[in-house]
């Protein structure tokens, strides 16, 4: 099954949050960190994917929440 991404943040603990209201919804979801570690957060991201048939409901679900 294809993964799509959702939503993107550096904040460890926006990924988190936002995989917990998933879960509470049924939809698993998986970080994907392309934080670098050499320079301590000044690049890149923390990705956030769920299967693509979840990918609308998942955003939707980040919007009401207001986390995306």
């Amino acid at each position: 099954m294809e993964k799509q991404k959702v939503m993107f943040s550096v904040s460890h603990l926006k990924i988190k949050t936002a995989q917990h209201a998933l879960e509470l919804a049924g939809i698993p979801s998986f970080p994907v960190d392309k934080m670098d570690s050499a320079h301590a957060g000044l690049f890149g991201d923390i990705q956030l994917y769920v299967d693509e048939d979840h990918a609308v409901e998942a955003r939707k679900i980040l919007n009401e929440e207001e986390i995306l």
